[in-house]
Parts: C-alpha cells; sequence; structure tokens
C-alpha cells in the first residue's frame, strides 16, 4: 500500500506524451489549440529549440551554425502551478507545488491530451514518461546521509568526510514492464542556511512501437510507469526520511 503524505515531497510532476504527427499539422494548429483552454490556462508562451552545427575541416577554423527554432506553444495557469506544452512532437503537462494526488494530476493531463489529440490528429506515440522531481529538505547542516538516503554519496574514509557538493545519475532496465528510469540524486542549488535539500529526480519512460493515440493500454502503460516510479522513490528513502513527509 502507498502511503500517503501529509507534506509531500514533490515540487513537479509531469506527464510526458510524444507522437508522430501529420505532414501537414503547423504550429499555427498547435496555437489554435489556445483557444479550447484558454480560460483556465491564459498565459501563453512560445516554446523554442537551439540546434547547433560544428562542421571540422582540416586545419582551418570549424564551422559553427546555430539555428532558433520554434517547436510549440506553452500555456500556463496565472498562479503558474500547472502548464501544458503543445509540440510540434508531443504533449506535456506539469504539475508543480503544491501537489495533491495522482489521480489529480493523470486526469487533468488527459484532458489537456484529448484537445491535443482531437485538434492534432497524431499519427502514433512513440514514447510515454512520468517525471517527479522531490525535494527531500533535511532540518540541518551537519548530518549523515545514509540516515536519509538508501543510496547515499559516499566518501573514502581517508578524506576529510565534508561533503560540498555531489551528483549521481543511474539508468535503470525495466525488462518486464519495457520500461526505463532515470534517477537523479544531487544537492539543490537553493540553500537554507538552516536546512539541507537534497533533490530526487525520477523519470520513468516506456518507448512504445505502433501504439495509436486513443489505444487504451496508454492509461495501462502510464500506471505501470507510475508504479515504477514508487517503487523508486521508496525505496530511494530511509524511514527517518518518511517521517519528514508525515
Amino acid at each position: 500500500m502507498i502511503e500517503i503524505f501529509l507534506k509531500a515531497p514533490i515540487t513537479e510532476a509531469v506527464v510526458d506524451i510524444r507522437v508522430q504527427l501529420p505532414g501537414d499539422v503547423s504550429l499555427g494548429d498547435l496555437e489554435n489549440l489556445h483557444t479550447l483552454i484558454k480560460e483556465k490556462y491564459p498565459d501563453r508562451k512560445t516554446r523554442h529549440r537551439w540546434e547547433a552545427r560544428i562542421e571540422l575541416k582540416g586545419l582551418e577554423q570549424p564551422l559553427k551554425a546555430q539555428q532558433l527554432q520554434v517547436e510549440g506553444y506553452v500555456f500556463s495557469t496565472l498562479d503558474g502551478k500547472q502548464v501544458v506544452q503543445y509540440r510540434l512532437d508531443g504533449f506535456t503537462f506539469s504539475r508543480l507545488r503544491p501537489y495533491s494526488r495522482w489521480e489529480d494530476v493523470y486526469g487533468e493531463a488527459t484532458r489537456l491530451w484529448e484537445v491535443y489529440k482531437t485538434g492534432t490528429m497524431p499519427l502514433v506515440v512513440n514514447r510515454l514518461a512520468v517525471r517527479y522531481i522531490n525535494s527531500v529538505e533535511i532540518p540541518s547542516k551537519s548530518f549523515d546521509y545514509d540516515d536519509y538516503l538508501t543510496a547515499a554519496p559516499r566518501i573514502p574514509r581517508e578524506l576529510p568526510q565534508l561533503l560540498q557538493h555531489f551528483f549521481t545519475r543511474l539508468m535503470i532496465r525495466f525488462p518486464e514492464q519495457g520500461a526505463t528510469a532515470v534517477v537523479m540524486q544531487t544537492l539543490s542549488e537553493k540553500q537554507d542556511p538552516i536546512k539541507t535539500a537534497i533533490l530526487l529526480d525520477i523519470d520513468v519512460f516506456s518507448d512504445v512501437t505502433g501504439l495509436l493515440p486513443g489505444d487504451a493500454r496508454i492509461g495501462e502503460i502510464f500506471a505501470t510507469l507510475r508504479d515504477i516510479k514508487n517503487e523508486i522513490f521508496f525505496n530511494s528513502i530511509t524511514e527517518k526520511t518518511r517521517g519528514l513527509f508525515r
């Protein structure tokens, strides 16, 4: 049974769907979708992507080319707590703190996905993902990381035990579920003078083949990805850490 925390450490929850769109879908089509969600998501921004190319030719100076491309639009609520991206390569919904529950996040993501799907008619879905960024705030500047993390960073005993910063990144395969997880742990750049914030970033995705946009398995796959995310989270923290969230 999943424990529900009164003080959930989730700073951002993300639902992501990558697709292949018909060739005639344009940025204008994505922009027009805003009218369908504008009442709840009035703010609009353009999403850009940088593309860079470097060519090496003998001993000459390398040739560099950069190009800024528009790939979609970002619509958000007035308080900035909920954000949706409609892009030429897919759809993303984000819920920022305060987090309520998965059913709320996935329910809103599904509603916004239906708007995107109806307006763009994707040919196929090729990737599904959930990502949860957690901030574990420890009320101390001096502590043993092993008390809070099951895979804590370690300094060789012969060296000074004064950890100033760390970053770990693991990629874990779940072959039975057809999923992969990228798990990152690091110290937050924004530090409190009396607290230590550790970011636990869990990104679980499934590369799918031949999945149609209306396939009921999309919901089943997301449920599996969420289960994997929970398994990673609860196996990454100790009982002492759980106590911080109750």
